[in-house]
């Protein structure tokens, strides 16, 4: 009979410490708002950078949280997010007696203004397993990995090219003329698929630091911060090479259930 005991109190005590444990696991969903800002590295250095990307996204997550203690506990989420980066690209030429401008119809004299603005489009599918730190009751801090996995994406590159200036050339009696240009260009190219996210990572990793509050009621305020390990974006052409690492400001608000 005491071994049947003996094997009979540490189980019952592993049920008890499970069926607690279960008691406080909290689900709960969000949605929020993020902000990307792109961190570019371009060998050589240009004469005319693009600017570093920037642009407001959207994101939704379901998570959970498992308590070791009252103080430490884990805070997975799986969601999705949806990043925009615009980035702009000017460049100002001074140009004497060009005739590739012309075509061939008398040489150019004056200013040609190229800019480029890129609109690009990413979604990922992202797992986050912060660590959670709980110094007062509704209060955490949380830091830890995040998994993100392109899904896709799109591209609208719109570029404008002006011309200011002179051609001076011959007519038809062999006679010098001149005449003033003031033109302007407009081109577009919108990429979707695999046409638009060919040179982006497939899988990114990133460290997350972050707060957030959760209300006695179950309204629930987060703050987040990402920073990639490696490069979001690699791109090279000739001897030149672009790298881009992104950094993600993302607040969400949401509701906790359970607990």
């Amino acid at each position: 009979m005491k071994r049947p005991l003996a094997w009979l109190l540490p189980l019952t005590t592993c049920l008890l410490c499970a069926g607690q444990l279960n008691a406080q696991i909290r689900f709960g969903g969000k949605v929020g708002v993020n902000y990307l800002i792109g961190s570019q590295k371009i060998q050589p250095d240009p004469k005319n950078a693009p600017t570093n990307a920037k642009g407001l996204g959207l994101s939704f997550a379901a998570y959970t949280e498992i308590p070791f203690s009252d103080l430490v506990g884990l805070r997975p989420d799986l969601g999705f997010s949806f990043r925009k980066g615009k980035s702009e690209t000017t460049v100002n030429q001074t140009l004497t007696n060009n005739t590739d401008v012309t075509g061939g119809q008398g040489a150019y004299t004056g200013s040609q203004d190229y800019s480029a603005q890129n609109d690009q489009r990413l979604s990922y599918f992202q797992v986050n397993v912060p660590l959670m730190l709980k110094p007062t009751d509704g209060l955490r801090i949380m830091v830890g990995p995040s998994f993100n996995f392109l899904m896709g994406g799109k591209q609208n590159l719109d570029e404008t090219t002006t011309f200011k200036g002179n051609i001076t050339g011959t007519d038809q009696n062999g006679q010098q003329v001149t005449q003033a240009v003031d033109q302007q260009n407009f081109e577009t190219t919108k990429r979707k698929g695999s046409a638009a996210i060919k040179d982006f990572k497939k899988a990114d990793i990133m460290v997350m630091a972050g707060l957030g509050y959760t209300l006695p009621v179950g309204f629930d305020m987060d703050m987040r911060f990402y920073r990639s390990l490696s490069t979001t974006y690699d791109h090279s052409e000739g001897t030149a090479r672009t790298q881009i690492w992104t950094n993600l400001i993302e607040f969400a608000v949401g509701w906790t259930f359970g607990g």
